[in-house]
């Protein structure tokens, strides 16, 4: 276990997510009221979603290089602190137009985020605490989620939907001078750490321990590829088949988070007939589930799967399959009890976003050390691709039908597909068990 003040830095860390994803999700629970003021149709309601992720992938790459040069601190404060300042700006918008732009801004800054939280978690973490440390620190986006999802519908209800975003965007601020204040990167840690070893011992032991430490670390870059140019590190991506493959499951992952949640609340407050307070408290218990999901499905891979990560993407994948289709087919046309809509939205989110923490650190073991930041940059490209991809098909299908109903089938089953062609084509060749080989 981990201990006193390694769990108050995955806290620290987690902070980034809590108050940058409190905006995103709050904006997107306040869609239904955003909708009605601008008359826009389902279509358009998913471009939001979509322009927020276009400049993600934009900068991807070159976010996970800013990273590795800026450091994680520096990262995580400039990505939550520009954020928020944009989402001040978006209560101020007269046009819908605008607020796009503003989310392609947003998402640009926040991009800076999930490299810089991603590399101080692989700093930090042992080989077998991995998942679970990453589960930790990004069910901060679930927290984050529940804060914004629940309650800035209900400020939206009282003072309108711009106000919340005001209160929203300046929270993300001063978690952002928090951040700066107090969190003290891995690499800084164990600096100081090694200076009070090296201290009590002397410089013969010291300087033998250093050359075994140096000729270790070259070992392995050496194993893993080398950290070097940017182009050395996309001829890396290209040639690893397992990332690639994982990469395109991403991209599916992407899209069932992205249209699951990007219209969730019109869907309920359309489909369903939910009003807006009942719908964010709907959107709300997906984020919750999302916070049980991270830790947990990190756990049930590093025990059950013993560390075999293509085993844990797959069930996610299944897993995700099913709960599109039972939408699809049973949530829509028959409209059951609010009640179990809330389980199924705990379920739907304990699933959807619950896979992510598996995900990134299955990244995050197969790159080369010194390039973390960058490869997990370039794996971001794809399940932000499917969140491009997601909420304005998933929207167009409810367009011309009517209903979600169709939505929820049609990317059920790409998820199916890319599920199945994963397996197929990973089943020779199973991913590396990282707790044996590390």
């Amino acid at each position: 276990m981990a201990d006193k003040k390694t769990l108050i830095t995955l806290v620290i860390i987690s902070t980034a997510y809590i108050a940058g994803v409190a905006n995103i999700q709050g904006f997107l629970a306040l869609l239904p009221m955003v909708q009605e003021e601008f008359l826009l149709s389902k279509t358009q309601v998913g471009l939001y979603s979509s322009f927020h992720f276009l400049s993600a992938i934009m900068l991807a790459v070159f976010s996970g290089k800013i990273v590795d040069r800026l450091g994680t601190k520096r990262g995580l404060f400039l990505g939550v602190f520009i954020a928020g300042i944009l989402m001040i700006l978006h209560s101020f918008s007269p046009y819908f137009g605008i607020i796009l732009c503003l989310a392609f801004f947003t998402g640009l800054a926040f991009s800076i985020v999930t490299p810089s939280a991603n590399k101080a978690v692989l700093e930090l973490a042992e080989p077998t605490q991995r998942s679970f440390f990453m589960g930790i620190v990004h069910s901060g986006s679930g927290v984050g989620g529940i804060i914004g999802a629940t309650l800035l519908p209900i400020l939206g209800g009282i003072m309108g939907w711009r106000p919340p975003l005001v209160i929203s965007g300046s929270f993300a601020v001063l978690v952002a001078i928090l951040i700066l204040l107090c969190y003290k990167s891995p690499n800084t840690t164990s600096q100081t750490n090694n200076q009070v070893q090296g201290s009590q011992t002397n410089n013969q032991s010291n300087s033998l321990d250093n050359n075994l430490d140096n000729n270790q670390n070259k070992n392995q870059n050496e194993n893993q590829g080398g950290a070097g140019s940017l182009k050395d590190n996309l001829v890396f991506f290209i040639q690893n088949r397992y990332l690639v493959l994982i990469c395109i499951m991403g991209f599916a992952f992407g899209v069932s988070a992205s249209t699951a949640i990007g219209h969730y609340t019109v869907y309920l407050t359309g489909d369903l007939g939910f009003g807006s307070t009942l719908a964010g408290v709907c959107l709300g218990l997906v984020h919750a589930g999302g916070i049980l999901g991270q830790p947990t499905w990190g756990l049930v891979n590093e025990k059950v799967f013993s560390g075999n990560r293509r085993k844990g993407l797959i069930l996610h994948g299944i897993l995700i399959t099913v709960l599109f289709i039972l939408y699809g087919l049973v949530v829509s046309p028959l409209q059951p009890n609010p009640v179990l809509v809330m389980l199924l939205s705990f379920i739907l989110g304990y699933n959807t976003i619950g896979v992510i923490a598996v995900y990134f650190t299955t990244i995050g073991e197969l790159a080369p050390k010194e390039s973390v930041g960058v490869i997990t940059g370039i794996a971001l490209i794809f399940p932000r691709t499917g969140m491009i991809f997601g909420p304005p098909v998933f929207g167009y299908f409810a367009d011309i039908t009517a209903s979600y109903a169709y939505s929820w089938l049609v990317i059920g089953s790409l998820i199916f597909i890319i599920t199945a062609g994963f397996w197929y084509f990973s089943r020779k060749t199973e991913l590396p068990v990282t707790i044996l080989s590390d």
